[in-house]
């Protein structure tokens, strides 16, 4: 039996096709008490999630990263001849032309 979560109003609903959605795509079987409780549990992470960001859309710009200007000093983007490639893909179980082949998983 699953633990009770703390009820609270939740601003952020999640639908339960939305849960069964994510639990297909993860390859997982759900009970209907899990369902419920995900979706619950899910509620509150965008709640939390809707939280952060207000908090974030509140500090000044010098406590921002993505305002303060570039995080570290960029480099000159040069073109180098590399034999890496040549020596990761003789280890690659399947290889096209210079890529990997992967077995297919999204339908």
């Amino acid at each position: 039996m699953r633990a009770k979560t703390k009820e609270r109003k939740n601003k952020m609903q999640i639908d339960r096709q939305t849960v069964e959605k994510v639990a297909r795509l993860a390859n997982i079987h759900l009970s209907e008490e899990d369902i419920e409780y995900y979706q619950a549990q899910l509620g509150n992470v965008l709640d939390y999630m809707q939280q952060i960001q207000s908090a974030a859309d509140q500090l000044p710009p010098e406590w921002r990263a993505d305002t303060a200007g570039t995080p570290c000093p960029e480099r000159i983007d040069e073109a180098k001849p590399s034999t890496v490639i040549e020596k990761v893909l003789q280890s690659a179980p399947k290889v096209v032309g210079t890529a990997f082949q992967v077995p297919r998983i999204i339908e």
